[in-house]
Order: C-alpha cells, then structure tokens, then sequence
C-alpha cells in the first residue's frame, strides 16, 4: 500500500475520482498507467478522471471536502477516500494546472509514436494501395479500358 500524503484544511487536493482510483493497482502503477493517452480511459477527459478538492476537515482513512473543481455530471460525496489523492497545493489554480499537464503527457507521448508510425509506414502504404489498384484494374479491365 502506498503511504498516504499529508494533507491539511485549507488545502487543495488532486484526487482520482472514485470509480478511477486505485484499487487493483498500487497508486505508482495507477499513475504509471497515464504514460498513455488517458491512463486506459481514452475517451475520458482530465476533468472526468481527475477531481481538485477542497480540504475542509482530514480523518485517518478519509476527509472532507468543500469548494470542488469537477466535471459538470459528477457525483460527488462530501467525505472523500484519502488513498485517492494524487497531490496537496495551497492553491486551486495550481492543482489544475499539476492535472492538465500531468494529464497531457500521456496525450503527447501517444501523438509522438502515433505520427512516427504514420512516417515509417507511409512509402508501405503508398505501395500496397497502388497494387490494390492494379489488382482492381487488373480484375475489372472494362471499367477501366482507355478511351480508343
């Protein structure tokens, strides 16, 4: 189990949202999983999976929150699990700010090897589809006769 990190009243909080938290996972190998795009949750927005905080009162396994920076449709519980949390910050700015970039490196990192792969296989591509063509052609010659 990871240690819990300190946090305070008065603090803000980065946090998985619940259903994202780490629960198979020790929370190294959940944050490892963001090294992709979304962490497994392409689809999903930084907003959805990533939740800033509050701090309004900390208990041992839990604590409280107030004011919340969430996306629009999220149910939220006042009382949080404290083995969600990602980082603490004195301020809300800075927690959103730790989550967009957090969050964008695994949308960077996947663009990088997406566009690699797309340059290394463009002259394959390019060949194989002029064959498909000439096997199109080659299979139904009276669409493509030339004019007399």
């Amino acid at each position: 189990m990871s240690a819990l990190i300190d946090i305070m009243p008065g603090q803000w909080v980065l946090a998985f949202d619940e259903p994202y938290g780490p629960y198979m996972r020790s929370m190294q190998e959940q944050l490892e999983m963001f090294s992709n795009r979304g962490g497994g949750w392409d689809s999903h927005s930084a907003a959805e999976i990533f939740h800033v905080y509050q701090v309004m009162d900390v208990k041992p396994k839990t604590y409280f929150i107030g004011e919340s920076v969430t996306h629009p449709h999220a149910y939220l519980k006042v009382r949080q699990p404290r083995t969600h949390v990602i980082a603490a910050g004195a301020t809300k700015e800075e927690m959103i700010a730790l989550r967009d970039q957090f969050f964008s490196i695994g949308d960077e990192t996947d663009d990088q090897i997406e566009a690699e792969m797309y340059r290394r296989i463009e002259k394959f591509a390019a060949k194989k589809r002029a064959a498909a063509v000439r096997e199109i052609h080659r299979l139904l010659p009276h669409h493509f006769r030339s004019a007399p």
